[in-house]
């Protein structure tokens, strides 16, 4: 059987072989493969900006300062530096011409003050019109008209394993910069990102500042959120000015690098983004002023390794769960005939079930089968993640 020549064999031969032997077909889908890259990042560039916050006055003013402190500590607290607010940086993209910006929750938490510095040089106040601490986005506004914006994906092709990515984020305080891979997963969970994750993990590097940068398609559709990357961070998000001014101020303290202030990432190649698809009707809520609200159960959904079904854990007092008649130590194995294989598959169901609905839900108790009627209540806006 013939075999077409792959991408991969183009890199081969372009990495391990002499440049004699690389085809005059294989220079031509090189060069094809980057004017697309490039066409990509250049169209999408105008629209990725750069989200600044302040915060609230550093917790530890009048509280630290204590004689047996070493000396270089002491004066740090006494200083501007150490009195000023906390400032921080990530990055976002416009999605409207009317200056509406998408990016992550983190990039914004705390956050007292936010400005978005724009492609064309403008900084501008913006405010939340939204924020979703379940999925881990925010939308937020400027007052700007006919800006340039990135079109979410809308039907086409889904993201495959394999399918190529281009990445643009701000890392490390710098301007837009560009990466690109492939998804090399599909609903990846339990990363400890958001309390409700189905990521794609790609490999086009992801750094701290990138998080809420836009993950393209190679039509220029976004398909992602850069949310973080594995073993670490969800994206560190800071002053890296303000390290640097420490450094050279408080230079007895120069053995203190950041990587111990922070915990970085020891994967390489290995980042993560937020399906556009898992949260496109949460950001037109929000652009519309009409947000979704959540349904809620009021149980710790785990998994039993080899069993089907989802067990339940543990019960909130007063809750739906309880109302119908759930206990802990449950096994739920469908809901309104649809199999639960997964805390993950319990936990959507449930989310995006409407306030009132009731469901029918199969269990298994003590080695019987029962059947339960639960309505669904609305989620409490503050509460322990995790909980349905």
């Amino acid at each position: 059987m013939k075999i077409s020549i792959s991408v991969f064999t183009i890199f081969i031969s372009v990495i391990l072989l002499s440049p004699l032997t690389v085809t005059a077909v294989e220079k031509s889908l090189l060069a094809e493969m980057e004017a697309g890259i490039i066409e990509v990042a250049e169209k999408a560039s105008p629209a990725v900006v750069s989200v600044s916050t302040e915060s609230i006055s550093p917790f530890w003013r009048g509280k630290l300062e204590d004689e047996n402190l070493p000396p270089w500590i002491n004066d740090f607290l006494k200083s501007d530096l150490g009195s000023r607010k906390r400032r921080s940086a990530g990055t976002g993209f416009i999605i409207s011409p009317d200056g509406k910006i998408l990016t992550t929750d983190n990039v914004i938490s705390q956050a007292e003050e936010i400005t978005v510095a724009l492609n064309d040089g403008r900084i501008l106040p913006a405010r939340v019109l939204g924020r979703d601490e379940i999925f881990g986005i925010a939308v937020l506004q400027v007052d700007a008209k006919d800006l340039p914006y990135l079109s979410l994906l809308e039907g086409g092709p889904a993201p495959r394993r394999g399918s190529w990515v281009i990445t643009l984020g701000q890392p490390f305080g710098l301007p837009t910069s560009a990466a690109w891979g492939i998804v090399s997963g599909l609903g990846r969970t339990s990363l400890g990102i958001a309390p409700y994750e189905e990521l794609l993990q790609i490999t086009a590097p992801v750094n701290p500042g990138d998080s809420g940068g836009p993950v393209l398609n190679i039509r220029g559709d976004v398909i992602g959120i850069i949310a973080g990357t594995y073993s670490g961070y969800r994206e560190l998000e800071c002053d890296w000015n303000f390290i640097r001014r420490f450094h050279r101020s408080f230079p007895n303290a120069a053995a203190i690098s950041p990587g111990q202030f922070f915990r970085q990432s020891q994967a390489h190649g290995i980042g993560f983004a937020i399906p556009i698809t898992l949260v496109k009707d949460i950001i037109e809520g929000f652009s519309n002023g009409t947000p979704l609200k959540y349904g809620w159960l009021g149980l710790f959904p785990a998994s039993i390794p080899g069993r089907p079904g989802v067990i339940v854990a543990a019960l909130a007092p007063e809750s739906p769960a309880i109302q119908a008649g759930l206990r802990e130590g449950d096994m739920i194995l469908n809901i309104a005939g649809r199999p639960i294989q997964s805390p993950q598959a319990l936990q959507k169901l449930i989310l995006f079930s409407p306030g009132g609905k009731e469901l029918t839900i199969e269990i298994e108790r003590d080695g019987e089968s029962k059947t339960l009627k639960a309505v669904i209540g609305e989620r409490p806006e503050r509460m322990v993640s995790g909980k349905q």
